[in-house]
Parts: C-alpha cells; sequence; structure tokens
C-alpha cells in the first residue's frame, strides 16, 4: 500500500469518528483549530518518518532513448535529492539519452520533425511528491548525451550533487534550477555559443570554462562568496568578460543568480 494511502485513511477515520463524536455529544468551540495543527505536526512527523517506515527496495532502470534521425534535442530533468551526473556517449552511439537511473525514472519521449524532446522526472508514489527510494540513500542518475547534435538541456534539482561533464557536447542551452546543492559544470568546448543560466538557493556553484572558450558573466547575489578569474575574465561594469567576446567563435553567456553559498568560475 502507498504511503499516502496510510497516511489520508488514517486522517479521513480520525475526522469521521470526531464528527460522530460531535453529533452525539458535542465538541468544545475551540477543538478544530487544535484538531488541524495536530494534523499538521502528524504530516510533518509523516514526512520525516514515512521513509524509514516504509522503505522500498532501490531499483536500477537503465534505458536508451534512439536518436531516430533527431537532428536537435531538447532535455529536461526533473531529481530530487541524490546524484546526477550527466556527460556525453559514445561518437559513434546511435542513441539521444542513455543512462542508468538508481531509485527509477518516469520517461517521456514526444518526437517533433526534427527535435525530439525528452522529459526525465523522478518517479513518485502519489504522496506529495515523495520519490521511489527516497530517503538516506537518496538517488544515483548518470546519463550521457548524444555528442553529434545540438542540445538543450534544463535541469532542476533539489538538495542534489550535480556534475555536468559537457565539453564533448553541443549544448546551445543551458538552464539550472538548483535548491541546496553542489554543483559542477564543464562548459562545451565547441559548441559555439551556449547560452547559460542558473538560479541557485543555498548552494555551492563551479563552473570551467575550457581553454579558447571565451566568457561573459553576470551574477546576481545574496551572501555568496563570488570567485571569478579575472585574468582571464576582466571585470567590465557589472559583468565579467573575455576581451573579444563578440568576435570569438566559442563562447559562454553566463547568468548567475543565487542566494547563499558559493560561486567559482574559471
Amino acid at each position: 500500500m502507498r504511503r499516502s494511502g496510510v497516511f489520508w485513511g488514517i486522517v479521513v477515520i480520525l475526522a469521521g469518528l470526531i464528527l460522530l463524536v460531535q453529533q452525539f455529544y458535542g465538541l468544545p468551540s475551540g477543538f478544530w483549530p487544535v484538531f488541524w495543527s495536530s494534523i499538521l505536526i502528524l504530516l510533518g512527523l509523516w514526512f520525516l518518518m514515512g521513509p524509514v517506515w516504509f522503505k522500498r527496495e532501490i531499483k536500477n532502470t537503465p534505458f536508451t532513448v534512439p536518436l531516430e534521425g533527431a537532428s536537435e534535442g531538447d532535455i529536461r530533468i526533473r531529481y530530487g535529492a541524490g546524484k546526477l551526473q550527466i556527460g556525453a556517449l559514445e561518437a559513434e552511439s546511435s542513441a539521444l539519452v542513455s543512462g542508468n537511473c538508481t531509485g527509477g525514472v518516469d520517461l517521456d519521449v514526444n518526437r517533433g520533425q526534427q527535435r525530439t524532446k525528452v522529459r526525465l522526472h523522478t518517479p513518485h508514489d502519489g504522496f506529495w511528491g515523495f520519490p521511489d527510494g527516497f530517503g538516506a540513500q537518496g538517488l544515483d542518475w548518470g546519463l550521457g548525451l548524444n555528442r553529434g547534435i545540438p542540445l538543450r538541456i534544463k535541469l532542476d534539482t533539489g538538495a542534489s550533487e550535480n556534475i555536468l561533464e559537457l565539453a564533448d557536447l553541443l549544448v546551445r542551452e543551458l538552464d539550472v534550477q538548483t535548491g541546496a546543492s553542489d554543483t559542477r559544470i564543464t562548459l562545451p568546448a565547441a559548441a559555439g555559443k551556449t547560452r547559460v543560466e542558473i538560479h541557485s538557493g543555498a548552494a555551492s556553484v563551479t563552473i570551467r570554462l575550457p581553454e579558447g572558450v571565451a566568457g561573459r558573466i553576470q551574477v546576481e547575489s545574496g551572501l555568496s562568496n563570488i570567485n571569478v578569474d579575472d585574468s582571464r575574465f576582466p571585470r567590465v561594469a557589472d559583468r565579467f568578460e573575455t576581451p573579444g567576446f563578440d568576435e570569438a567563435v566559442n563562447k559562454a553567456d553566463i547568468f548567475i543568480k543565487t542566494g547563499v553559498g558559493s560561486v567559482d568560475i574559471h
């Protein structure tokens, strides 16, 4: 039985019993605010203890999405707590995306005339977004992407370790939304222009631009420690920018908005 069914079954039974008591004996006027406050406390305890009481076998899910003639790829990933690694497939690979997901994965593929859209997200048990395998072990995903076609990648993660080795990929757009995480990104070495947008909460973000890749960097931060290699990316007004950025063949236009944590770009 799903954890959601157990919890809400208990709530419904309690509410029914209380309504029955009220019908025959009456209840104090201030009872219901106390009741719903108690339910919220129980719900909080359920969030904390549910994964411990209802442990599940952590499953490994290998998968492959064939290229099938696609000339562009749009990859969107929603990921909870754990470790996520993204890299490049072998040059001769006929797959658009391939990987192994410890903790399971829900996969949606939508093929257009040229662009194939792939959506990967953690499976849920119906209990307010709790993923299978949620708990101390977390999730562990390893993904490989095709290196021969232009890609757009959108990543939405929670408390996770994210390692994105994109040097050999043709990533044209990278959008990262992350919470309390450690995110390390190596940007493409020969993708032309790559637009990068990162929004992070209490996070550590490290970005490496391969040699020969120009960078234009804007950072909005709260209480973060910002460290940009200004010998390579000198400050120009409100940004950091490689001299000759506009004329560069391979370049990254980077915007980062972060709350508490650190940003390191080199």
